[in-house]
């Protein structure tokens, strides 16, 4: 790494990988040092909060939702699994955050709504993650933001549709 701000591959990575591609490696490596960075640093701002990224982002959806979601929803939000959201509902639940509620028609499914305590905490930790985001992506013209979006989307699409 050159000044501990950037993965970079050695000249002779080709010669010595002759199946790779040194841009790929160098791209996906330096891809995820950055969202390493970037959980590092979302994590450390919800701390106070004792939140963990994935429990922001679901008490976040649940504090803009006008109706209390299903686990089903909240993971096909997320992408996640419903078993993953049931950890973090669980953790957010012994927080005081949220609260499970019987559906009313299926007696086997529950919903989950926020607590006021939830939408507060919401309402405070997201101007605190939106106004450091803002920062960070100041970086980046609006054009490289929208550029580095569509990339995003491009290799997600690329990654779920090679998924095993």
């Amino acid at each position: 790494m050159a000044n501990n701000t950037a993965v970079q591959i050695a000249p002779d990575f080709e010669q010595r990988y002759p199946d790779a591609s040194a841009r790929a490696t160098e791209s996906a490596m330096n891809l995820v040092f950055t969202a390493d960075l970037l959980v590092k640093r979302i994590t450390g701002l919800l701390q106070p909060f004792d939140l963990s990224p994935a429990g922001g982002l679901v008490l976040s959806i649940l504090a803009d939702s006008e109706r209390p979601l299903s686990p089903h929803e909240i993971a096909s939000r997320l992408i996640i699994s419903r078993a993953t959201v049931t950890g973090l509902v669980d953790s957010l639940e012994r927080r005081g955050y949220v609260r499970r509620t019987p559906h009313g028609s299926d007696r086997r499914m529950l919903l989950i709504e926020p607590t006021d305590t939830g939408v507060q905490v919401a309402n405070t930790f997201r101007p605190i993650v939106h106004q450091n985001q803002k920062g960070w992506m100041e970086a980046l013209s609006e054009a490289d933001q929208q550029n580095l979006i569509d990339t995003l989307h491009r290799l997600q699409a690329v990654l779920i549709e090679t998924e095993t």
